[in-house]
């Protein structure tokens, strides 16, 4: 199924609206995303579950700029799973593994938040600390091409 069949399917669905945005709101959520993983790099070593939660943050701020920056937003009941299928198909096959590892984070951190039983290991921490840094390594590049008015901040 190519892109936009896939998109169409979504926005057929009802898992994607539509949405024009403005760079001033794009650059908030990027300037969002860098806060949380800067505090993420701060608490990682003392506080495993509240970095993990942070790192996560900012992947989805990241990923919300990938669907806005192409015109669309999530609109079903599963917001992040939606924001995180629809970036990886927008941002291609080269995205394919980190995108399964944030959705197994995602996973993770849904468990945390609606079953707190202390499920995040500071391995966890450190793993999505590094994915996060892996995808904003690359996801930089796309959003420099796709609009170059984008304040995006340096690596982490």
């Amino acid at each position: 199924m190519s892109l936009e069949e896939s998109l169409n399917r979504l926005l057929r669905e009802g898992k994607l609206k539509r949405q024009s945005t403005d760079n001033i709101y794009l650059n908030h959520l990027l300037d969002a995303a860098r806060r949380n993983f800067e505090a993420a790099s701060l608490v990682k070593e003392k506080f495993e579950e509240a970095a993990f939660k942070l790192a996560y943050d900012g992947m989805l701020q990241i990923g919300r700029v990938i669907l806005l920056v192409n015109g669309y937003r999530p609109d079903d009941g599963e917001q992040h799973k939606t924001t995180f299928i629809v970036a990886g198909e927008l941002l291609g096959s080269d995205f394919k593994s980190l995108i399964l590892k944030i959705q197994k984070f995602r996973m993770k951190r849904n468990d945390c938040i609606y079953d707190p039983r202390g499920l995040i290991s500071g391995s966890d921490s450190e793993a999505i600390y590094k994915t996060a840094r892996q995808f904003w390594q690359k996801v930089r590049i796309y959003l420099r091409k796709r609009n170059p008015q984008l304040e995006l901040f340096e690596e982490f």
